[in-house]
């Protein structure tokens, strides 16, 4: 089995893309691929054994977008989760600090601002791709610092300055989820298991309330909602003479439970237009809540 991660190796995808493949007794071929929209797009070439993993939630920066509209444009499906600890590392060397400064990815700088802004407030940020290929950096010219998983720490053979860097919010650490995609509903459904399902849903109409209105729907088949996201609707709109928007929901349960069954069918039967091809909800799959 193949299974396209984002890139490069040592990677927090790459973490989570052995993690989610820990009970698996079959070879598999863990291949990165960047930029994210490559993951998806290797996935969707391959046959119906291969998967891809690809980062959905930050506990920090929270949804990802663009993973979620990947999803929906390439008509794959979610069928596994994975969460991981964001743990991140400084390492490096103190020689030409601060000519070299700190490098990592953006998102990991920001996420460890507050170690960083007390102890290094002076020192410059290099962003750069990801955060190996900022240890890389460091390891080559050995000065500076980056910041960096552990893993990527004894790839590169950096000394480690400091772990566990990352900033606290509300008294909790870090993590990121992970969706584990594949080009077939492949899930399966096991008892005393929690289940989590993503739909999308586009009211191909616009009017006051509208959200309200979905919501209601939720609320009315007794489903609780995990997460909901909005966006310009990606489908095609201009034919109708409207700008809406669309919703990403988190549904607590899986799809095969007749009460989300009957949500989906009222939701069609709301927004979606008469006498048109068009469907007002998508569903993009249902997974087991992150372990």
């Amino acid at each position: 089995m193949k299974l396209f991660y984002l890139g490069p190796e040592g990677s927090f995808s790459h973490q989570a893309a052995g993690l989610s493949m820990r009970n698996r007794s079959s070879a598999i071929e863990y291949i990165p691929k960047v930029p994210l929209e490559n993951v998806v797009k290797s996935l969707c070439a391959e046959g119906a054994d291969a998967v891809a993993i690809i980062p959905y939630y930050n506990y920090l920066e929270g949804l990802v977008q663009e993973s979620l509209d990947l999803i929906y444009e390439n008509q794959v499906y979610i069928v596994g989760s994975q969460r991981v600890p964001i743990i991140f590392c400084l390492g490096g060397y103190e020689r030409g600090l601060e000519q070299t400064g700190i490098s990592s990815h953006p998102k990991a700088l920001a996420q460890c601002s507050q170690y960083l802004n007390q102890y290094y407030p002076n020192i410059p940020h290099v962003e750069v791709s990801s955060t190996t290929e900022g240890a890389r950096i460091v390891g080559e010219r050995r000065s500076g610092f980056a910041v960096v998983s552990k893993e990527g720490l004894l790839k590169y053979e950096l000394p480690l300055i400091k772990e566990d860097i990352g900033n606290i919010k509300h008294g909790k650490t870090n993590f990121t989820d992970f969706f584990l995609l594949a080009r077939q509903d492949i899930s399966q459904y096991h008892e005393k298991t929690d289940y989590f399902t993503m739909i999308a849903v586009t009211p191909y109409i616009d009017r006051v309330g509208l959200l309200q209105e979905i919501l209601a729907q939720v609320s009315f088949y007794d489903l609780n909602l995990a997460k909901i996201h909005s966006r310009p609707a990606i489908d095609e709109v201009g034919n109708l003479g409207v700008e809406p928007q669309m919703f990403y929901l988190e549904i607590m349960c899986h799809k095969d439970n007749e009460d989300f069954k009957h949500c989906v069918d009222a939701l069609e039967y709301k927004f979606t237009p008469k006498n048109s091809h068009l469907s007002a909800v998508r569903i993009l799959g249902s997974y087991p809540a992150c372990s």
